[in-house]
């Protein structure tokens, strides 16, 4: 804690201090960043504007509802992304801010008193609104600079989505490349038939196969349509990701677990309208995972406590 953050402490650690008569608490610390300190005071004040930040700066108050630690959370993350541009040579100085405002008052075709009277209605001053836009640019860069290039949604993910989503849609087709796992069902001994499965994940890995399991025998299955499939096996394909084994199928004798190498969608009107929301939805979940994932790791190098 470098002095600028101790005479801070100091300030308000005086400031509670019992007088002749009793304490009075003026405000606290509720969190430490490096060199940047936050009080409860701040953070109450942006409870008070929510709704107005929301409407403003939807990435980064998403909500129009949060508790005090969940809004410091969001102060300390300004801070790391603020330090990782600034490592990166990217400064949001006041000039592109004015010049950012000036384009949003031009889009949404309003004045400069106007934008004055939305803010003055939302409880939300010039300076606030102003900040808050250097803020949402930053995290725009952020998120371009650094999130994005980690983010991969493959065609393929959005057809597992997609599938998950209609299993029980029986109008959907599909066509699979499948490798089929066999062994009579005369040599399973009690228990074999529930490690099937998992024997077949560890030999996909190791291409070792225990002594009870040596006589199992394999088929390449290509460009296998479901239609005609037995029931149980259509049942359990359709449920079955890319690059995943069945469950164990009794099929005339022989018990199959079937690895699932390919599986295609016979395209649809169905999937290609719905394929841009999934996409759409698939790269949220994505985005919000590998952003908390890297503040997680990033936090490690940055002096962080709170006190809430």
């Amino acid at each position: 804690m470098n002095k600028n953050v101790k005479l801070w402490y100091l300030i308000l650690v005086l400031s509670v201090m019992p007088s002749f008569s009793s304490a009075k608490l003026l405000d606290k610390i509720v969190a430490i960043v490096d060199d940047n300190i936050f009080t409860l005071s701040q953070i109450k004040r942006v409870q008070t504007n929510l709704i107005a930040r929301n409407n403003i700066s939807p990435i980064i108050y998403a909500k129009t509802d949060y508790t005090e630690d969940q809004i410091a959370e969001i102060m300390i993350r300004k801070i790391i992304i603020r330090h990782k541009l600034s490592e990166q040579g990217i400064l949001i100085g006041d000039d592109q801010v004015k010049m950012q405002i000036k384009q949003t008052k031009t889009n949404l075709n309003i004045t400069h008193d106007a934008l004055m009277d939305f803010l003055q209605m939302n409880n939300i001053t010039y300076e606030e609104y102003f900040e808050l836009s250097r803020e949402s640019i930053e995290f725009s860069y952020f998120n371009h600079r650094v999130i994005s290039p980690l983010i991969t949604i493959s065609e393929q993910d959005i057809k597992n989505a997609f599938y998950k989503e209609n299993e029980s849609n029986n109008t959907l087709a599909f066509k699979y490349t499948l490798v089929d796992f066999s062994l009579d069902k005369d040599q399973f001994k009690p228990g074999m038939v529930k490690e099937f499965k998992k024997i077949l994940k560890e030999f996909q890995v190791t291409g070792n196969l225990p002594e009870r399991f040596k006589d199992v025998a394999t088929n390449v299955l290509g460009d296998i349509a479901e239609d005609g499939l037995f029931e149980d096996l259509r049942v359990a394909l359709k449920k079955t990701d890319e690059g995943s084994f069945t469950d164990p199928i009794l099929l005339a004798g022989q018990y199959h677990v079937f690895f699932v190498k390919k599986k295609d969608l016979v395209e649809s009107d169905l999937y290609l309208d719905v394929k841009p929301k999934i996409k759409n939805q698939l790269y949220k979940e994505v985005t919000k995972q590998i952003t908390d994932l890297w503040f997680q790791r990033e936090k490690n190098k940055h002096y962080i406590k709170k006190f809430i």
